[in-house]
């Protein structure tokens, strides 16, 4: 860089900061500025509602295993730093995401996750589910054909595997749905003790575990990799929340950034900046960055019908018509505050008192995140 520079304005390059000091504080600091500027927000609308806080509990984790990590394998210092601050900002965040959190949360309200052998006796064939207890098994060999019998055997022998892993899947994913009754209530306790009471028990085991097997790599790797897959997972819960919302209104845009901006960070120091990396971090880190991808198109989603709808309401609000059917059914909803006035408008408009005695609203606000419309009936 001397070389470009004048001889006259040489003696001035020492006053400047070394641009690698600088890309290390940057990194450092860089969980302060995303989920900083999400407490703010949550701070300024009072409400947490649009935030899963599923997000705190994942990146405690992980941070907190990055840093028992460091003890066996030391790794680059500013990535340490990094963890560091990341527990720190994640400590407040859930503290102000409690805070702010609705005041009619109960986690009594929410749905039970479905027992895995019913799903599965419901997804499988009457003659081949535990309800199909008149089974003709005759039917195997009814061409009295040995190909056609075992191709029979193997159709629903596929069919029993498909159904098995769809269902697992699903119900994997409930687990980091809100809307349903996790085991033990797991972070989804009423009052805020539970939730420090945990963190506190997961960094003690660990942390005692990392003592007494400092000098086991083979424990250190799987604290490395345990973590890294507890970070992976960072966006699903976020993902599942704004499906179920149909809106991005209280998600911010530079938490979606930062996480992909984090993405590409770890991805290029995995292939480009080391040596000697196992895969499963590599496909891990592909992993988290095409969930981010999907919220990113979620947001992009959201935000176009939410701009439509906004022009919609403004439309029928000056021309003084609603829509005179909605079609009933679950319907995510974006702002209750909003469905409620448009609610009361209707309910106070001459002409449906007129037509329509029996209107009948009912809003069923989920715990801690989700809106769902019951029955919408303007019939």
């Amino acid at each position: 860089m001397s070389s470009l520079v004048p001889d006259e304005y040489l003696a001035y390059l020492a006053y400047l900061p070394d641009l690698q000091v600088c890309a290390n504080i940057f990194m450092t600091f860089t969980p302060m500025f995303s989920y900083g500027s999400t407490c703010y927000s949550i701070y300024r609308r009072q409400t947490s509602t649009g935030f899963s806080i599923d997000i705190c509990v994942t990146m405690l984790m992980a941070a907190t295993l990055r840093i028992l990590y460091y003890v066996i394998a030391p790794y680059e210092i500013t990535l340490l730093r990094q963890s560091v601050v990341m527990i720190f900002i994640q400590c407040i965040l859930l503290k102000v995401s409690l805070h702010y959190r609705p005041n009619n949360y109960d986690p009594d309200f929410l749905s039970p996750m479905p027992m895995f052998r019913n799903e599965i006796n419901s997804s499988l064939p009457r003659r081949l589910s535990a309800s199909g207890n008149a089974v003709d098994h005759g039917n195997y060999y009814a061409n009295k054909s040995l190909i056609s019998s075992l191709g029979f055997l193997a159709a629903d022998g596929f069919k029993i595997v498909r159904i098995y892993l769809q269902v697992s899947f699903s119900q994997a994913l409930k687990f980091f749905d809100v809307y349903y009754q996790r085991p033990f209530f797991f972070w989804q306790w009423k009052n805020e003790a539970p939730y420090w009471s945990f963190v506190a028990k997961f960094s003690g085991v660990f942390a005692f575990l990392t003592l007494v097997f400092r000098n086991n790599q083979t424990y250190g790797n799987f604290i490395g990799v345990l973590g890294l897959f507890i970070e992976s997972l960072l966006p699903l819960p976020q993902i599942l929340l704004l499906n179920r919302l149909g809106s991005v209104k209280n998600f911010k845009i530079i938490l979606l950034l930062s996480w992909l901006g984090g993405d590409l960070t770890k991805i290029s120091y995995l292939v480009l900046g080391t040596d000697n990396v196992s895969p499963i971090f590599i496909i891990a880190g592909l992993f988290q960055m095409s969930l981010d991808l999907f919220i990113a198109w979620q947001y992009l989603h959201f935000r176009y019908l939410e701009m439509k709808a906004t022009r919609f309401a403004s439309t029928s609000l000056s021309s003084g018509s609603f829509p005179s059917t909605v079609s009933s059914g679950n319907a995510s909803l974006a702002d209750s505050t909003n469905m409620n006035e448009i609610v009361d408008q209707l309910l106070a408009s001459p002409s449906n008192k007129n037509q329509n005695p029996s209107l009948e609203t009912s809003a069923k606000v989920q715990p801690d995140q989700s809106i769902e419309l019951k029955s919408f009936n303007l019939v």
